[in-house]
Formats: C-alpha cells, structure tokens, sequence
C-alpha cells in the first residue's frame, strides 16, 4: 500500500481494505450485501470507511470462507448462531471454539486415532481429588459401551481427517 501507513484503529477506505485482506472491494461490496452485520461508514458519494471493528469482521469471513473452507449459508449461520464476536475473533487468529484442521499423514491415519494423539478418559475425576493409580475413578460408562464410543471417536476422528483434506484440495483447486 503506497503512502502513509495507517494505525490499527485508524479508519479504511474500501480500497485499503481490500488490499489489506487481499480480496477485491467488489467482493467487499457483496459481502455487504450478504451479511446484514457488516455495516461500513457511508460518507459523501456513497464512499465506504470500514472501522476496525469492521474490519475485523471482514478478517474472520474471509477466514471461515477462505481457510475454514465454509460457503456464505456457512458464514451466515455462523454469525446467527455464534455472533459477531465470535467471527470478529476467528479473524484475529484466535482459534476459539473452532478445532483447526489436523495434517493429514497417511501413515499416522492408517495406525488409527491412538498414534494421532492424546487419549482422554471417558470418567471424569471427581473435584477435591487427585488422579493417583491407587485410587481410579469410578467409570460412568460400562465397558462394553467405552469400547463403543472409542470406535465412535475414531470413526469421527478419520472423518475430519477426509473432510480437512478435501477442504485443502479444494482451497487448492479454486
């Protein structure tokens, strides 16, 4: 961007702002349209100055759209269902309560969920005690049933493996 550098907090026009999130302002044109949240300054002539609290809206719809890989429905929903805070954090890098995708090694996915990664306990300590191998908890799921949830879990686990690598397959291909 030619000129001066602007602050964090200092107000953009639509141009700046779409060299900032690397979209063109057509795009922030129709964003506008499609999220009601998102409501720019207008000053004489129709001009757009987007705050930052703005732009860090438009930063976590092009997250969710471009990284997360959801469609504007998505985005929408999102929005209606999480907030605005939400999607504004989303966009500062923040994770919150989205998982991000795991890297797929087909090695590691063919070993099953154990080698990916930590396993949790299905019973919860009670509070006021401390986890020792002399006392366990007492389990709130019978056997049969833990082995159950654990396929359960890896069956889950194996499909966000596919749709995390058909979502980067897809982020690739457009």
């Amino acid at each position: 961007m030619a000129g001066i550098e602007k602050g964090e907090q200092a107000f953009r026009t639509i141009t700046e702002a779409a060299e900032l999130l690397d979209v063109p302002a057509h795009v922030l044109r129709f964003w506008e349209g499609k999220f009601p949240q998102l409501r720019p300054l207008k000053r004489a002539g129709g001009r757009r100055h987007y705050r930052p609290e703005d732009m860090a809206l438009l930063r976590g719809i092009r997250t969710l759209l471009q990284e997360d890989g959801y469609q504007l429905k998505g985005v929408q929903k999102v929005l209606k269902d999480q907030g605005v805070a939400f999607v504004r954090t989303r966009g500062a890098g923040a994770q919150s309560d989205v998982l991000p995708p795991i890297a797929i090694d087909p090695e590691v996915l063919a070993l099953g969920a154990a080698a990916r990664g930590p396993v949790y306990p299905l019973s919860p300590i009670p509070s006021g005690e401390a986890a020792s191998p002399a006392k366990a908890p007492t389990p709130l799921v019978d056997q049969a049933n833990q082995v159950r949830l654990h396929a359960a879990l890896e069956k889950l686990e194996r499909a966000e493996a596919i749709l995390a690598a058909v979502a980067a397959f897809q982020r690739r291909a457009f």
